[in-house]
């Protein structure tokens, strides 16, 4: 335990205060102290708050796709009995499926020439450049986020659900309330703990997005899906070499992820303390 976690993580925070480059020996480090966090946060680095920007923007814009989307289809199998079985297992298909793969499989179906996305919206007149343009290159981040990670929310979502008393909402139904009022003021509120789960870990893993962006877009166009994992992977591993910044970056990203944790957990006790008054 202590070889593959504290040691890495006490080299990762050492090496973060040293000027080093892949390659080097390790005796050639020079020590900066804090110079390596102050030309991140300062925007002496021209790449750090873009990437911190990216990373934030993945992060709210698939949480909230997949949370709403995810909810939507665990109410509509909520209401559906038949083939419900056959639905589900279906949705475990994107759900298993390695990120690389689905990274891989999206890429080509984005593909400008014979992509089939572009295949289907030619005749049209709407082909797009879906990885070429740095809007459209975020928006496909996204879709695939979305498409894969969807699942996971629904199928909570529909076992919470599925375990809730039936009782209440039968009792609202008789008083006169509507499918939305009656999913608003009973239904989840009821199901609001699976509801705020699938949102915590979604937000953490939206945090931490590396290998779906690598895979379509290594970033670009531009810097425009550089998240704060992939300029460590830039820095350290495939551009510059340089060891103590990117080492620097993790420390950053692992501080965000920590504090976003904080509050995710925070709300969660909260909404836990609200259940058992």
């Amino acid at each position: 335990m202590i070889g593959v976690s504290i040691v890495p993580a006490i080299f990762l925070y050492a090496i973060s205060l040293f000027d080093y480059d892949r390659g080097t020996p390790l005796s050639s480090a020079e020590l900066l102290g804090l110079d390596n966090y102050i030309r991140l946060l300062s925007g002496q680095d021209d790449n750090f708050w873009p990437a911190v920007a990216v990373t934030l923007g993945f992060l709210v814009c698939a949480t909230a796709t997949t949370v709403i989307l995810g909810m939507g289809i665990a109410v509509l199998l909520d209401h559906v009995a038949r083939g419900r079985s056959i639905f589900t297992t279906l949705m475990l298909v994107p759900l298993v499926m390695a990120p690389v793969i689905a990274g891989l499989i999206w890429r080509l179906m984005f593909n400008d020439l014979y992509g089939v996305i572009n295949a289907i919206l030619e005749p049209m007149g709407l082909a797009q450049p879906w990885l070429g343009s740095g809007t459209l290159a975020f928006i496909s981040v996204v879709i695939v986020e979305t498409w894969q990670w969807t699942p996971f929310v629904a199928l909570i979502m529909f076992a919470g659900l599925q375990s809730v008393d039936p009782r209440p909402r039968e009792a609202a139904m008789i008083d006169g309330a509507n499918a939305w009022q009656t999913f608003r003021h009973v239904n989840f509120p009821l199901v609001a703990p699976f509801f705020g789960l699938v949102v915590a870990l979604r937000l953490i893993d939206g945090m931490k997005i590396v290998d779906t962006a690598y895979i379509l877009t290594q970033g670009g166009p531009g810097k425009s899906t550089e998240t704060l994992g992939l300029m460590v992977w830039h820095y350290g591993l495939y551009q510059t070499g340089w060891i103590g910044r990117a080492a620097a970056v993790s420390v950053l990203l692992l501080v965000l992820v920590l504090l976003l944790s904080t509050a995710v957990n925070r709300y969660l006790r909260r909404v836990e303390m609200q259940e058992t008054i």
